[in-house]
């Protein structure tokens, strides 16, 4: 289940986009990271149905059953951030690039192992306060249905 929330780091808002449901991807040890210089932040850009559609087409296009699953993303400074946990390091590359050499946006990657998940414990997962927040957010939500 993705989850969405805010928080400030280094003076600046960070948008952070989570999915708790990750148990499947725990033995994955290898992190892809991809970063593409577009603002996300605002639904109100003219450039956000773009990126709606090619944030689908990367999830699309990198997700392998058990193999490699996408588990957040963070836009901060104009860049947008997509993080997946692969189990194999062939080929993320490869495929993240075969998806976004064809828009018109900068874009970079990198593949990292990080077998403790120590990048999604520091810089996805909402703290516990942020939790209780996202939870309250979706009780209010689900109030108003």
């Amino acid at each position: 289940m993705l989850s969405f929330y805010e928080r400030i780091e280094d003076d600046k808002k960070v948008k952070i986009e989570v999915e708790s449901d990750i148990k499947r991807y725990l033995n994955n040890s290898w992190l892809l990271s991809v970063f593409l210089h577009i603002d996300s932040s605002s639904s109100d850009s003219e450039h956000y149905m773009d990126f709606l559609r090619l944030k689908g087409s990367l999830i699309i296009s990198l997700e392998d059953e058990d193999r490699t699953g996408y588990v957040g993303s963070r836009a901060v400074d104009g860049w947008t951030e997509f993080y997946f946990y692969s189990s194999t390091s062939q080929d993320i590359k490869v495929r993240s690039g075969d998806v976004l050499q064809y828009a018109d946006y900068n874009y970079e990657s990198h593949v990292v192992k990080d077998e403790d998940w120590s990048f999604y414990h520091r810089n996805l997962e909402p703290t516990l306060k942020e939790a209780e927040k996202i939870a309250l957010i979706k009780k209010k939500v689900k109030e108003n249905k």
